[in-house]
């Protein structure tokens, strides 16, 4: 019985050796077991040891219950997985106190954090651009304080309206009082340009940025106005429709361009030429420019409407030449005493 007992237990102890050190005995259990894996913690600088099994960094700060706050910085990306002897550190954020125009609040920022840093995130955020009146490469502590001043500019103009003028081009196949525009007028501009820059919102400076001026489009109409007149028209003189300065008693005659005349013939350079370089049709008159200047519109009573644009040798004082374009009318015209009223110019 005692030798069947040593069997059996050698036996026993023969198999638990050959199951311990064969593959698929029980090795397979232990390896199934959570590896334990060594992590040193610093946070903030106090440094602190442990033993894990979990299998991410994150896993792993949550099993310690430790808490992570925006502005807090892990030295390794917490998704990924824990190496045996693992460093792991975490920098805290602190608070400093931030002024911009005067409004005070708190902000969390990690360490190594510069004055620019905090400078560009403020600019990012209010969308403005801010002034500091120090180092930018200052690096930042706790409880620091940073005053910013808001800056912006923005260009003044001061506009000068230049009206348009209307040019009106005459023409006496239109009826009376119409008209017809050939291009609309455009008013002009002076602009005078200032920056004006302000700081917290208060006007700090000013500066001159220039003139500019853009020139007025004439307004052009073809136009016979109620006004106007017709060379050579003829009106009812015992109530007229035009306005007059002056009116005159005058001895007229009548003269064409023909050479009887003007002692010049087609294909002379001045043929048909008046003195004041206009050509010559009916309502031409020749005046004496010491009585009558060039340029004068006049109604000579029997002729019509007519322009004073010529001279003549013998025409002087209170006489006056309607030119005519058919000699025979101007030896039935003769010489006669007319009635002739200076038009309002």
């Amino acid at each position: 019985m005692v030798r069947l007992l040593r069997i059996t237990a050698f036996t026993l102890v023969t198999l638990l050796a050959i199951g311990m050190f064969h593959p698929s005995g029980v090795a397979d259990t232990l390896a199934a077991e959570p590896n334990v894996r060594q992590v040193t913690l610093i946070d903030d600088g106090v440094v602190t040891r442990h033993e894990t099994t979990v299998r991410t960094i994150g896993n792993f700060l949550r099993e310690q219950e430790i808490t992570l706050y925006p502005a807090d910085e892990v030295s390794r990306d917490t998704r990924l997985h824990i190496s045996d002897g693992l460093v792991l550190e975490i920098t805290r954020a602190f608070n400093i106190n931030i002024a911009v125009n005067g409004e005070i609040e708190q902000k969390a920022v990690s360490r190594g954090t510069k004055v620019a840093d905090v400078k560009s995130y403020l600019q990012e955020k209010l969308e403005t651009i801010l002034l500091f009146n120090g180092n930018l490469e200052q690096l930042l502590y706790e409880e620091d304080y940073l005053e910013f001043d808001t800056w912006r500019s923005r260009t003044e103009a001061d506009i000068t309206i230049i009206p348009y003028e209307t040019e009106q081009i005459i023409n006496p196949n239109f009826l009376r009082g119409t008209e017809m525009v050939l291009r609309e007028g455009e008013v002009g501009e002076i602009r005078v340009e200032t920056t004006v820059v302000y700081i917290n919102e208060i006007e700090y400076a000013r500066e001159f940025v220039g003139e500019f001026t853009t020139e007025p489009v004439t307004r052009i109409v073809e136009t016979f106005p109620a006004s106007a007149f017709a060379l050579g028209e003829l009106t009812d003189t015992s109530c007229p429709t035009f306005a007059y300065t002056r009116r005159l008693t005058m001895n007229a005659s009548a003269y064409t361009a023909g050479f009887s005349c003007t002692g010049k013939r087609p294909g002379h350079p001045a043929y048909r030429i008046t003195r004041s370089g206009r050509e010559v049709e009916h309502g031409i008159v020749a005046v004496d420019p010491a009585f009558i200047p060039l340029g004068t519109k006049l109604y000579v009573e029997g002729y019509g409407f007519a322009l004073a644009a010529d001279t003549g040798g013998a025409i002087r004082g209170y006489k006056i030449d309607l030119f005519m374009e058919y000699i025979g009318d101007a030896l039935r015209f003769g010489r006669r005493n007319v009635t002739v009223f200076v038009l309002e110019q």
